[in-house]
């Protein structure tokens, strides 16, 4: 469980998000009261979990979602004392349960309850894959051998995704499991196209992102949407400033790929 200061900053980084994304005072102390009550106590994937939730139930559109997502990312990397205070009359809603007086908030819908449940690891992959990270040396090797038939967008992002890839596997196998709920966690409130990437990307994780197993997609967008979910799957794991620096640093070390000439990865940021 979060210690009282954990707990105090979290909300005030949920405060500060709510507040400059919605202009209705009630929006903000009724999102509030449902992130305390249903996700202040996660141990993970909070961020991207509360998101998902805001999202679809005011009816965001990808770039708002993808707006309120970064203003949660960018709260966490500030100091408690630079975020705002959270008002004491919305207090009472956060102290739920602990015999104080409660703004009345009501009972969260049953699928997104259900939906709070750990999910199952990712199934192991078939024989012919590579069941454990390699090292960053074989794992470039696979990339590159991988990129031959591939056109240049698709090339560019393969070199980035494994750059980043790098990073978040060896994290990810620290906690049996956390990849899989991660992936899928991500996938909340998407609709449409988007959630047809984010299927792909499941598949994609259940392989341990062999680049060779890259779902055939090569739209510009699509593969934005990738790269978009994997720094998202970072700020998870890693947290929203190294995440940060990991995008910003694959897309610097692919900008002297021959197929940066033709497609700049600067397109997929």
């Amino acid at each position: 469980m979060q210690n009282t200061m954990g707990l105090n900053f979290r909300r005030r980084v949920i405060y500060q998000a709510l507040r400059e994304t919605f202009s209705n005072d009630a929006d903000v102390r009724r999102f509030f009261a449902l992130w305390h009550r249903d996700h202040s106590q996660e141990a993970h994937f909070v961020v991207t979990r509360f998101a998902a939730v805001v999202s679809k139930e005011a009816a965001f559109d990808s770039e708002r979602r993808s707006l309120f997502q970064r203003r949660l990312f960018h709260g966490l990397t500030q100091t408690y004392e630079s975020l705002p205070r959270v008002p004491d009359e919305m207090m009472p809603a956060a102290h739920q349960g602990a015999g104080r007086p409660a703004v009345p908030v009501a009972p969260a819908p049953a699928p997104r309850a259900a939906a709070a449940a750990p999910l199952p690891a990712p199934p192991s992959p078939p024989p012919s894959s590579v069941a454990v990270h390699p090292a960053a040396e074989a794992f470039a090797a696979r990339t590159v051998a991988a990129q031959i038939a591939d056109p240049p967008e698709r090339a560019v992002f393969k070199a980035m995704a494994a750059h980043m890839l790098d990073s978040i596997l060896p994290k990810a196998d620290r906690q049996p499991g956390v990849l899989g709920q991660a992936v899928a966690d991500l996938g909340r409130g998407l609709k449409g196209r988007e959630q047809a990437v984010h299927q792909a990307f499941v598949q994609w994780s259940a392989t341990r992102f062999d680049p060779g197993a890259l779902p055939p997609l090569r739209a510009e967008e699509e593969l934005r949407q990738l790269i978009h979910l994997l720094y998202l799957l970072a700020a998870d794991l890693l947290g929203p400033a190294q995440a940060d620096r990991l995008l910003g640093q694959a897309a610097s070390a692919c900008e002297s790929l021959p197929d940066a000439r033709v497609f700049s990865p600067q397109q997929l940021l």
